[in-house]
């Protein structure tokens, strides 16, 4: 049968959805020897793919495919790129499914955050009616939703008003090496001057991640208790957020924090395995993948008590109220001061993270795309 793959969200530029079509989607390729596979890539990455993906040329395709994502051309144009070949399925590793488009797919809705969480990033995808028209019309042509943990498909089934036995959860997994070489730590350390022991957050500077209260409860935990600690800040400016910024700097201790923008992944891997945990307030996410690869690491978890994350991280973590600074606070002087406890949570932090594999992953939805192909 012949599979088609939407891969124009691939680059590293589209965050955790261009980390989930890395992974997953080179190890399906691997897996699956029976049916061929049509891979739609931007021009400008389709090397990238073909290098990234290994694909057998006598089972696969690349086709270049340069239409913008969340556009209108997307929604009149695309459907008429995939209907020009046979394609028995499409998996769409986004919500953003041609309107038009009439034959069976699989789609993966991520999380429901634009429902849940306001934004400027609203007005610039067709407008928020647009939007749900968009991912309503995806939810309930889709043959089968995936999605990445319990805590969003309660949320689909609950806003896209969709039945339970149509969603399929599938973790993410961790591809990173914990194994890394304390020299290149040290050397990616010294290039961003990092000189203290040092919290980690990692993701994309934008609204849902609330890193204002996070950076206010770093604040109020170097005042009260006079740490000598850091917070190291991974991740790009999201362009339609340009204030977050410049608020979470608008702290007494900005010295304390050291924003690298976005990293590779070579030293990604260094500052995981440099930081003392790993830290975040989101208020929503659909899984928590950044949080994943740092218990591959062994590193304990201070985050936000929310569904998802009590789901994914489970004891690996201490929890706390992303609105209250304070309480981020004294949660943070709680894993600085028992040392007992944070070795415990050291070690169910190893084990925690071998429940979440990007192998296992491809291959349940592999078992999707047959289920569907040969009901």
């Amino acid at each position: 049968m012949n599979i088609g793959l939407d891969l124009r969200l691939y680059g590293y530029q589209h965050g955790g959805i261009g980390r989930y079509c890395r992974e997953l989607f080179p190890r399906i390729l691997e897996m699956d020897r029976e049916n061929n596979y049509f891979l739609f890539a931007n021009e400008k990455d389709a090397a990238e793919v073909g290098e990234g993906l290994k694909p057998s040329t006598t089972r696969t395709q690349i086709i270049p495919c340069s239409i913008r994502h969340y556009s209108l051309r997307e929604q009149i144009s695309f459907y008429k790129v995939l209907d020009k070949y046979n394609l028995d399925l499409v998996h769409f590793p986004n919500f953003n499914v041609p309107i038009m488009y009439k034959k069976p797919f699989v789609v993966t809705i991520h999380d429901m955050v634009h429902h849940k969480i306001g934004g400027a990033k609203k007005s610039h995808f067709l407008h928020f009616l647009a939007y749900k028209k968009v991912i309503q019309n995806a939810a309930q042509k889709a043959q089968k939703i995936i999605t990445v943990s319990g805590a969003s498909k309660k949320d689909i089934a609950k806003y896209l008003q969709i039945a339970d036995q149509k969603i399929r959860v599938i973790y993410e997994g961790s591809s990173l090496d914990a194994e890394v070489n304390e020299s290149l730590v040290e050397k990616v350390k010294k290039s961003y001057l990092i000189t203290r022991p040092y919290f980690l957050f990692v993701g994309v500077l934008e609204r849902k991640k609330n890193l204002v209260n996070l950076t206010r409860g770093f604040d109020y935990f170097l005042q009260k208790y006079k740490a000598n600690m850091d917070m190291v800040i991974v991740g790009k400016a999201d362009s339609h957020y340009p204030e977050i910024r410049h608020k979470a700097l608008d702290i007494k201790h900005s010295d304390r924090l050291v924003f690298t923008g976005a990293v590779d992944d070579w030293e990604l891997l260094a500052l995981y395995k440099g930081a003392y945990a790993f830290v975040s307030a989101s208020l929503h996410e659909g899984f928590g993948l950044p949080g994943v690869e740092a218990l591959g690491f062994g590193l304990p978890l201070l985050v936000s008590n929310t569904p998802v994350f009590n789901e994914i991280y489970d004891n690996t973590a201490i929890y706390f109220n992303p609105l209250d600074p304070e309480d981020i606070g004294e949660k943070m002087n709680l894993m600085v001061r028992d040392s007992q406890f944070y070795q415990q949570l050291q070690q169910k932090s190893f084990e925690r993270s071998l429940l979440f594999d990007w192998n296992k992953a491809a291959g349940e939805t592999v078992e999707i795309y047959k289920s569907i192909i040969y009901p």
